[in-house]
This record gives structure tokens, C-alpha cells and sequence, in this order.
């Protein structure tokens, strides 16, 4: 086995994804501090960037050191390639309701507690989850080779062969959806009714007054993660349409896709800057760990009925 600096890099990156979508979720799950934001969505995001770490980069890091897969099972090289691919779909369908949810949030406030409701919310999210398998199913249990070990990237990617229409086909419409209500939803941050909503939000709906900060916040998510995707896939395209494939050294394939794989801890770094909820939930699990700390106790407000005697 042979130490190299991919090797550093596939670690240091597994273990930042796994570490701070644990994070992410702890905050979610034990603190009160993410309110303004649909924690079923939320969590649906981190679960699949955590997914990456746990269930995907692992392997990477073996296959750094060996140069080679970890088992010469096709079958298994098959799952990991599908299961990137289901997290990757699932996630830009997460980020789609996230903005979904912050754009009725702010335009339709009085409806926003009906159509986002706990049953909805978990509805849509299910069907997103089931959009991504189905997606990947039919190829993925076809007997057919479907997936190759990436020499490049030491990962296993889906290798649509001669059924490259069935994947843009049906990558369009499983995709399409999702990317065009990010664009949508996003692009209502840059009108004047959205500048209106948002001093709406900061003087007269006090307890809601993140929601505007939020929805900002997960548009810099949407552009980061289309940004750190756009080198991947434009290698791809060009590999695929204009067989330029192998015109390009090693390490770019590796960087680009790595970049991309990246984006499952980048949100933290985000949240951490664009958010003073989030870094109040991470105060708080702090102040769990030890009670002597002084934002262990956050104050209240304390209402005194004062009873006057009649004399």
C-alpha cells in the first residue's frame, strides 16, 4: 500500500463530512435554535450529505492506498456507484423544498403553517427519496453493466454505455423539477416584494424575523453546491459527447470530483457564517456537555400577576 496525497485528501474529507453533518444534525435534534427553517427538509439534506461520508467515501480512501477497488465484486461496485448517484439526487431535491418551504414562508406567511405541514413536509420528502431509487433502479438490477472502478477518482461511477439516452432522458425529468423550482423560488430574493416581505419579517413579525436570513442563506447553499458540481460535469459531457475523455491529466478527474464531493461539509462553513441561529445551536450542545457554562441558562421572559386587596 502506497501513501499519497490523495490519500490525505480522501480522509481529511471523509472525516469533515462525517463530523460536521453530525454536528448539523445534533444541533437539529437537541437544541431549539434552528426555528426558522423546516427541520424535516433540513434534515433530509444532512442525511444525505452524511450518507456520502459513511457509505461512500470510505471506500475511496482503501482504493487511495491500494490503487485498486475493495472487492472485485461488480455487484458491489454497482451499489456504490447507484447509492452516490441516490444521494446526489436526494440532496438537490432537499435543497429544492428548503427554498420551496422559505419561499411560502415569506410571500403567503398565513398559509405557510398548512401547506408546509408535518405530514406534507414528510410526504414530499419520501416521494423525493423514492424518486432518486427509482431513478437508479432499473440499471442498478438489470443484469447488464452499468458501473466501472474510476481509476482516476479511485471510486466506482455509473458508466451509461449504450444506454446514454435512457440516462440524460430520465435524468431531465428527475432532475428538472428540482432545479427549476430552485431557480424560481431563488430568484424571488432579488424583487422588490421580497425587499418589502423582509422588512415585514424584521419589524412586525418578531418571531420570525430569521426566516429572510435563512432563505439567503440556502440560496449561497444552492449556488456553492452548483458551483462545486459544474467541473464534474462538464467533464463528463465532454467525455461522453465529445470523447475528450482521456485528454486530461489524472489529477484533474480527481480534484474535480472531489470539489464536487466537498460540497457535503462546505454547508457548515456556511451556516457557521450566515447564520447566528446555528451558531447559538452550537453554544447550546456545548452548554450540554458542561453546565457550567455561562449561556447554559438561557433567560425567559416571566410574567408576575400582581393581585391588589381591596382595603
Amino acid at each position: 500500500m502506497a501513501f499519497n496525497i490523495e490519500s490525505i485528501v480522501t480522509i481529511i474529507f471523509t472525516i469533515a463530512i462525517i463530523l460536521t453533518n453530525t454536528l448539523i444534525l445534533f444541533v437539529l435534534a437537541w437544541t431549539e435554535s434552528l426555528r426558522n427553517i423546516n427541520k424535516i427538509y433540513f434534515g433530509s439534506l444532512t442525511i444525505a450529505d452524511l450518507c456520502v461520508g459513511l457509505f461512500i467515501t470510505p471506500f475511496a480512501v482503501y482504493s487511495t492506498f491500494s490503487n485498486s477497488w475493495i472487492y472485485e465484486d461488480e455487484m458491489f461496485c454497482h451499489i456504490e456507484a447507484y447509492l452516490m448517484a441516490i444521494f446526489f439526487i436526494a440532496g438537490v431535491y432537499s435543497l429544492s423544498w428548503i427554498s420551496v418551504d422559505h419561499y411560502l414562508a415569506i410571500r403567503k406567511p398565513q398559509r405557510h403553517q398548512t401547506a408546509m405541514s408535518t405530514t406534507r413536509s414528510l410526504c414530499w420528502i419520501i416521494f423525493a427519496w423514492l424518486a432518486a431509487f427509482c431513478f437508479c433502479s432499473p440499471p442498478l438490477f438489470s443484469k447488464i453493466q452499468r458501473a466501472s472502478y474510476y481509476d482516476e477518482i479511485f471510486m466506482c461511477s455509473i458508466d451509461p454505455g449504450p444506454q446514454k439516452p435512457y440516462f440524460a432522458t430520465a435524468g431531465i425529468i428527475v432532475l428538472c423539477p428540482a432545479l427549476l423550482a430552485l431557480i424560481f423560488t431563488n430568484s424571488y430574493i432579488f424583487t422588490e416584494r421580497f425587499r418589502s416581505k423582509k422588512h415585514m419579517f424584521e419589524n412586525i413579525l418578531i418571531d420570525t424575523a430569521t426566516r429572510p436570513k435563512n432563505y439567503f442563506m440556502n440560496f449561497v447553499v444552492s449556488i456553492v453546491f452548483f458551483l462545486s458540481w459544474l467541473p464534474w460535469l462538464l467533464l463528463q459531457i465532454s467525455g461522453t459527447f465529445l470523447e475528450s475523455h482521456s485528454d486530461y491529466p489524472h489529477t484533474v478527474h480527481f480534484y474535480f470530483l472531489w470539489i464536487a464531493i466537498g460540497n457535503s461539509f462546505y454547508k457548515f462553513f456556511i451556516y457557521m457564517t450566515l447564520s447566528l441561529d446555528f451558531r447559538r445551536g452550537l453554544k447550546q450542545l456545548c452548554c450540554k456537555r458542561e453546565c457550567s457554562c455561562s449561556q447554559c441558562t438561557v433567560p425567559q421572559s416571566v410574567s408576575i400577576n400582581l393581585i391588589t386587596a381591596k382595603t
